[in-house]
């Protein structure tokens, strides 16, 4: 008995040991927990992105020196921290709305990017509310101008409200470096081909890019003035370095001669095109529609061939091969 008492008071011990030893590591990880957190908070504290237990929004001025700084996370976290407390301050909208902009621009294509566009959307809008009115270091037309070129972002179905807030900002007072040249796009996307001539243009008169040029010759085109899309693409065709470009010039002049009846002159542009690059399934493809035009299938076929060789996927030389000629 005394042994099984002995034994019994052992058991107790270890099992109130080890009570202790359980309850002591639960206290040391909350204590961990809450020193990693006040260390979090104390950092994000002192970088001043919110002002800890106080409830107050960030200063505006610090909100612009991140600006400046193109500190576009901590504009974000600045922002969201004060909306928090003043969630209709034009201010902090239009600098979260900002910064989601130019934070979208510096990502690769993808639903992160996708999301920041939409934020810079909702969020410039939301500033913009108060008509007439402008934040405090926010100018209206500029923030009408990031506003345009985040629809243009967004893409082709949103190009009616580029063109609307980018007009908007133009017509504030604003005109940014590049403002003629999204609205020359977005109105060619629309097939608005006189408005895009027009801003091409004021565009080109700023600066002369090879293609900037080439889409610029393309609205011509499509506004029915093929001279002037012809020079364009010439002098693109003239200054550029660029394979991609050059290849879009040869291609733009091949159209351009085959709609004046001139096909000879087409196929000598698509026959320069593979002088520069003989793996240009495109060229082989154009020269095979040429070859079919002129009633030589035999030359066409062979040429649909060589662009499925060279790019299996080329599905409108696949589709040719396809048909009976």
């Amino acid at each position: 008995m005394e042994s099984f008492s002995k034994t019994l008071d052992g058991y107790t011990g270890s099992f109130v040991a080890k009570r202790r030893r359980k309850r002591l590591s639960i206290l040391l990880a909350i204590v961990a927990v809450l020193t990693v957190a006040g260390i979090v908070v104390a950092r994000l504290s002192s970088g001043g992105y919110f002002d800890v237990g106080s409830g107050k929004a960030v200063p505006k001025s610090a909100v612009l020196e991140r600006w400046q700084a193109r500190d576009w996370d901590g504009v974000l976290a600045s922002c969201a921290a004060s909306l928090a407390t003043k969630p209709l301050d034009p201010f902090y909208l239009g600098f979260k709305g900002l910064a989601s902009f130019y934070k979208g621009l510096e990502l690769p294509e993808g639903e992160e990017r996708a999301a920041l566009m939409d934020e810079s959307v909702v969020n410039i809008r939301k500033a913009l509310v108060p008509e007439g009115r402008a934040a405090r270091g926010l100018p209206r037309a500029e923030l009408e101008y990031v506003l345009g070129k985040a629809y243009y972002q967004k893409g082709s179905a949103y190009l009616d409200g580029a063109v609307k807030w980018l007009e908007a900002s133009i017509a504030n007072g604003y005109v940014g470096s590049d403002s003629r040249e999204y609205l020359a796009v977005a109105y060619a996307g629309l097939g608005q081909s006189e408005a895009a001539v027009r801003n091409f243009e004021a565009a080109l008169q700023r600066r002369r890019s090879d293609f900037l040029l080439v889409a610029a010759a393309k609205a011509y085109m499509a506004a029915n003035r093929p001279d002037r899309a012809e020079s364009l693409l010439l002098e693109a065709l003239s200054a550029s370095q660029d394979a991609l470009a050059r290849e879009k010039c040869r291609f733009g002049l091949a159209d351009l001669y085959e709609a004046r009846g001139d096909d000879s002159r087409a196929a000598e542009q698509l026959e320069f095109a593979l002088k520069d690059d003989s793996m240009s399934a495109e060229a082989h493809y154009r020269l095979g529609l040429l070859a079919q035009k002129r009633g030589d299938n035999l030359a066409a076929r062979a040429s649909w061939r060589r662009a499925v060789a060279i790019d299996p996927m080329h599905m409108p030389s696949r589709q040719k091969l396809a048909e009976k000629l």
